[in-house]
């Protein structure tokens, strides 16, 4: 094997969390592998245990930090920077794109997101994580990102996606690659029509 396509594919890596093969190579060569400690099970299967659980907690808080710290980084005053006025910081642009749409802003592109859709064989109108996994790590975002997005567009937390939730990851995915942040919290402009009604449900 020269790359690492394969061992991207059967683990489900992201390639941007994939080491430089030929840089490791390097580093490599001159080193005794017959002195390496031998694998340690136990050990492996508890930072599994962490990947699976601690981790998602943790990244949980970042969001929230990142928003604090933004916000004290932000231009403060002025006559066109109120919430509400749509000359405000950012408006319009990224994931503030299309808030004052009467249409989802996702309908424009949601053509070709849902030739992806059908091409990836949903089962009864969704497709699975792993399924959507193997789609979204083909953008070459860090998995901590597609976390994220996988987060907010998973709306009604079944852990599969359908067709309006696939859309919004893939909407989401362009805005990262775009230069944009991922928000924190799923702003309403963005919530699939489908799940307005599951918002309602959560606020009451």
């Amino acid at each position: 094997m020269n790359d690492g396509s394969i061992v991207v594919r059967e683990q489900s890596i992201s390639p941007g969390d994939f080491p430089d093969l030929k840089k490791m190579q390097e580093l490599l060569a001159s080193q005794d592998f017959s002195k390496f400690n031998p694998m340690k099970v136990k050990l492996i299967e508890m930072v599994d245990g962490m990947l699976a659980s601690d981790i998602g907690r943790l990244m949980r808080q970042i969001p929230v930090e990142e928003e604090v710290r933004n916000d004290k980084q932000m231009v403060k005053g002025g006559a066109f920077m109120n919430d509400e006025s749509p000359f405000g910081f950012g408006r319009g642009e990224g994931v503030d794109a299309g808030f004052d749409e009467p249409q989802w802003i996702v309908y424009k592109e949601k053509y070709k997101y849902d030739e992806m859709f059908d091409k990836l064989n949903p089962v009864d109108g969704k497709l699975s994580g792993a399924v959507a996994k193997s789609h979204m790590i083909k953008s070459k975002l860090p998995n901590s990102t597609l976390s994220r997005i996988w987060k907010l567009s998973d709306v009604d937390k079944d852990g599969m996606l359908d067709s309006e939730e696939f859309a919004l990851a893939n909407y989401l995915i362009n805005l990262k690659l775009d230069g944009h942040e991922i928000p924190p919290e799923l702003p309403a402009h963005l919530i699939p029509p489908s799940k307005k009604g599951f918002y309602s449900a959560e606020d009451s």
